[in-house]
């Protein structure tokens, strides 16, 4: 009885490699195709589709706290959060106002002004800073001084914690804001990205794939045995040995069995697979005969009844199996007894390569 071990079988690191190396082609398109699609969409968005250009002017203050000694000051220093909650208050944001309106700048709401500020303390608490950010030059430095004058008056005066505020570094000159571009290293992640992902789906395809590349495979999935392919050197060998009649009387040494040539596969000819037999075994396969696969005319099943043995052609590549699958299993449920099967049209630099990777 037929029995199938599709999915059982060990998986085959060899054969896997080999198959890998043959798709290398499609994983360096698909690598450099996605290093083209993340690189260069990342240097689109962020270089040549650049939204309008901004602007910072940073000042710089030194705070006095009202401390007795300087390691008093970790007992009532202002962190950055605080400052930044002391600038986006409404005390703070109507004299910002008021220092532009005396300036002669309009038309800057508190909302703008809210978003336009920033405080910052890096590593000494008595230096804070801030920066203006504007889509303007000239309307960053005008907040800039506003903001100055606001630290230095009403946010002194606000806070008890400070005795008073000096401006060590205006806010003079705005810079423009550029960004920091990454290209390169955003088009090695696309690479690396672009070619595990091929990797994973063509390992998956693989994997999941009902092919039949090596004739080992029809016996470790289907139970079956394989005589090889039509170049391998044991060909011969295995024909006679798994078609030789076994009540050959004694006077007619060799003579050969009543074996039937079946393909699995539609398109495949039986005559073509036969006469490449008879030229490698004509002693054994003179008087053999071909039929069509089942597949394609179920009725060859009473003619295959009758043969004393069947020799199934199955052509490798990509869902064999599958059709391999369907002809065991029909030839079983008609009491056709399979005898072995042959690889045909095998890949043998393939199977050259994977003996060549076993040694």
């Amino acid at each position: 009885m037929w029995k199938g071990y599709y999915g059982k079988e060990p998986f085959d690191l060899r054969l896997t490699v080999l198959r890998l190396a043959y798709r290398l082609p499609l994983i360096i398109a698909v690598t450099v195709l996605g290093t083209l699609l993340i690189g260069g969409g990342y240097y689109v968005k962020n270089v040549l589709l650049q939204g309008e250009k901004i602007y910072t002017a940073t000042s710089s203050y030194r705070v006095e706290y009202a401390v007795d000694s300087v390691e008093d000051i970790m007992s009532v220093y202002i962190n950055e959060m605080s400052w930044n909650t002391y600038m986006q208050s409404r005390m703070f944001l109507d004299a910002v106002e008021d220092y532009l309106g005396e300036a002669g700048v309009k038309g800057i709401s508190s909302q703008e002004l809210a978003e336009s500020i920033y405080a910052r303390v890096l590593s000494d608490l008595r230096l804070p800073s801030t920066t203006v950010t504007t889509a303007s030059p000239e309307k960053s430095v005008a907040i800039a001084r506003a903001v100055e004058a606001a630290m230095v008056q009403e946010l002194a005066e606000e806070v008890s914690e400070i005795d008073y505020i000096t401006v060590i570094d205006p806010g003079d000159a705005a810079e423009e804001v550029r960004p920091v571009l990454r290209v390169r290293r955003v088009s090695v992640f696309g690479a690396i990205l672009s070619c595990f992902s091929v990797i994973v789906i063509l390992l998956l395809k693989e994997t999941g794939d009902d092919c039949i590349w090596l004739p080992a495979s029809i016996r470790k999935r289907y139970g079956v045995k394989a005589a090889g392919t039509i170049e391998s050197k044991e060909l011969g060998e295995n024909i006679k040995y798994f078609f030789r009649k076994e009540e050959v009387p004694k006077e007619s040494p060799g003579k050969a069995a009543a074996v039937a040539v079946c393909p699995v596969q539609e398109e495949l000819d039986s005559e073509e697979v036969l006469k490449r037999l008879q030229e490698i075994c004509p002693d054994i396969c003179g008087e053999w005969s071909a039929v069509l696969s089942p597949l394609k005319n179920p009725q060859v099943a009473e003619q295959l009844r009758e043969a004393e043995g069947i020799l199934l052609a199955v052509k490798a590549g990509s869902h064999a199996g599958r059709m391999f699958e369907r002809v065991l299993e029909y030839l079983e449920q008609q009491d056709c007894q399979v005898t072995a099967a042959i690889l045909w049209d095998a890949d043998e630099k393939l199977l050259r390569r994977y003996d060549f990777l076993k040694i």
